[in-house]
């Protein structure tokens, strides 16, 4: 099984998401760059583990988790893939260009008292989605591509980890700003940050695709998970695939 890692460098500490399960149908693939992306709002699938704080505005959370997810992939798409369009829930699909539609199949909001705390994993979010997306030119039923995602926190040091030394907490805190930035960044993440940066991530993969067909100009890169033993467990380290 072939996983990817898609991080976002921009965005504080380690968080990631993985593409996982990836499937194409080449006979479907689209032949020249689409002109339009559009996305069916993402929902939670029936049954799904779904661990969510009400927002403040009071909006439902498995609304508003799939809200984030699908502005999250129309934040990048004119960028990355092609001008991006909302495509309602119960409208027909176009006869053209790109459909994003998915499921949201697990979140977990964590403990963020433990992610500040003390950090290594304890407390980590959660948000996995499996997502279709089809060249509607093609076909409006069976997707060119599938595949799912999966992030959240990672192996970050809370306040705890970052002032007590360690083998992993040296070079962890020592890749980013400082100890008590990563700490404190550590804290704020949510399921809000998941659901935004895991909508990016979908938009990049679909990119990669794009790009490696020379369909569109290249405006970011895949990254595979590789892995380094650590005395509390694995860590993701990315490394560039070509």
């Amino acid at each position: 099984m072939k996983i990817l890692l898609l991080p976002l460098l921009f965005l504080p500490g380690c968080s990631s998401v993985s593409v996982l399960q990836e499937r194409e149908v080449a006979s479907l693939a689209p032949k020249a760059k689409p002109k339009t992306l559009y996305v069916r709002p993402f929902e939670v699938r029936r049954g799904a583990e779904f661990d969510a704080a009400a927002p403040a505005s009071g909006e439902d959370p498995r609304s508003k988790v799939g809200d984030l997810v699908t502005e999250g992939i129309l934040s990048r798409s004119e960028a990355w893939i092609a001008p991006g369009k909302l495509l309602p829930a119960d409208a027909p699909a176009p006869s053209s260009g790109l459909l994003v539609q998915g499921k949201i199949l697990r979140t977990q909001q964590g403990s963020r008292a433990l992610r500040v705390g003390i950090g290594f994993g304890l407390g980590r979010t959660r948000l996995e989605t499996s997502v279709r997306v089809f060249n509607l030119a093609a076909s409006a039923t069976e997707p060119w591509r599938s595949f799912e995602t999966t992030g959240g926190s990672n192996m970050e040091p809370g306040v705890v980890g970052a002032l007590v030394p360690s083998p992993l907490a040296i070079p962890i805190a020592a890749s980013v700003v400082g100890s008590a930035v990563t700490a404190g960044a550590i804290g704020v993440k949510g399921v809000s940050q998941d659901a935004s940066r895991t909508g990016r991530v979908i938009a990049a993969a679909i990119h990669d695709k794009l790009a490696k067909r020379r369909l569109v100009e290249r405006a970011t890169n895949v990254k595979r998970a590789g892995r380094l033993a650590t005395p509390v467990g694995e860590v993701q380290v990315p490394v560039t695939v070509e």
